[in-house]
């Protein structure tokens, strides 16, 4: 019988109860060994309903169990601290998004990663639905042919949360800290951190293009927390994208993505609402994908399970790697930088690729 895999959760919260520790306990290999929160009752009303058998308001004592694996999930403010901590105590480590405050903390977190030798991975889920797994699959396979254009719109139900509400509007069963969504100091942003971050992580896994270039703006314009932001990006290989979000008004609502790729053999529409993908090549000949194919469903606890993969000895999920996730931090710094400039803005390309 294999070794059971030792898990912690620091900072746990609403997300960690809705997402990663339900995917923690589902697997009978796993042993959460404690929770942590800075809120005491938080922490204990957790490892009592999750089955924790310890539980600490201070997330140093979670890293004293000696875990394989660490889920880190406080505000973007504490991330470089603690994922470095846990990387240098011998843990695989999921981290949430976003990343971080900067590019210079992502790129730090990646190089301990690679120096520790551990999987590093930030939880990017949407790579695990099944329609942008289609459209990676399409790209990778020449189906789509050379990369010339990308448009991605993406509205999320966040506007109260970054108003200052405690509620995504996801009905989930706890309040979120308001200053998490509202102090860009905490928080590294608004809608581009928040939600632009899946998109262009997403874009770079799909279409394996790098993003060189930005002319971005966002809105309220000069708001250190913004609701909304349109992009257009320059891409490694000549091609163009151009990305944008929107944070709704409340609504009980998955998130809507509507993706376009086009490419010098086809073209691809992805509506995850609808779960509808549909390809037209250069002959006119239009291939319709099945629901399942084009399913548009997230799988809150796909980055938890990727990373006890992780610790498997399984290969890391190269859509929630860190060196993926250095790049989008790169990218939203660009995207910042150009919308309080009113320029185009050149992406650093410091970063490894993912």
């Amino acid at each position: 019988m294999s070794k059971a895999i030792t898990a912690v959760v620091i900072s746990a919260g609403a997300w960690s109860r809705t997402s990663h520790l339900p995917a923690l306990r589902a697997d009978s290999g796993v042993d959460i060994a404690m929770v942590t929160s800075q809120n005491p009752d938080r922490a204990r009303e957790l490892a009592e309903e999750f089955a924790v058998p310890r539980w600490s308001s201070d997330w140093h004592d979670a890293l004293e169990q000696a875990p394989s694996i660490a889920v880190v999930s406080s505000p973007p403010v504490a991330h470089e601290e603690q994922v470095l901590a846990a990387l240098n105590a011998g843990s695989h480590v999921l981290v949430e998004k976003p990343f971080a405050l900067n590019s210079g903390s992502a790129r730090r977190m990646n190089a301990t990663a690679q120096a520790a030798h551990r999987s590093l991975l930030v939880g990017f889920g949407w790579v695990a639905a099944p329609t942008f797994q289609l459209a990676r699959s399409l790209v990778a396979t020449g189906e789509i042919g050379k990369i010339e254009l990308v448009d991605c719109h993406l509205d999320v139900n966040t506007r109260a949360l970054l108003s200052g509400g405690t509620d995504g509007g996801w009905g989930a069963a706890d309040a979120s800290e308001p200053r998490t969504y509202t102090d860009a100091a905490i928080s590294g942003g608004g809608a581009v951190a928040v939600s632009m971050s899946h998109q262009l992580g997403l874009v770079h896994w799909i279409t394996g293009e790098r993003f060189t270039s930005v002319d971005a703006h966002t809105f309220p314009p000069g708001a250190d927390i913004d609701l909304h932001a349109s992009t257009n990006f320059g891409l490694e290989h000549g091609g163009s994208a151009s990305l944008s979000c929107a944070s709704t008004h409340p609504y009980l609502a998955r998130p809507q993505w509507l993706l376009r790729i086009y490419g010098s053999k086809a073209q691809l529409t992805v509506d995850s609402v609808s779960d509808a993908a549909r390809m037209v090549d250069a002959s006119g000949r239009v291939t319709e994908f099945t629901p399942e194919q084009a399913s548009g469903v997230y799988d809150p606890g796909a980055p938890t399970k990727a990373l006890v993969d992780a610790a498997r000895g399984r290969d890391a999920h190269s859509g929630m790697s860190g060196p993926l996730a250095v790049h989008v931090v790169e990218a939203s710094d660009a995207i910042y930088q150009s919308a309080r400039t009113g320029r185009r803005v050149a992406v650093p390309t410091e970063g490894a690729h993912g």
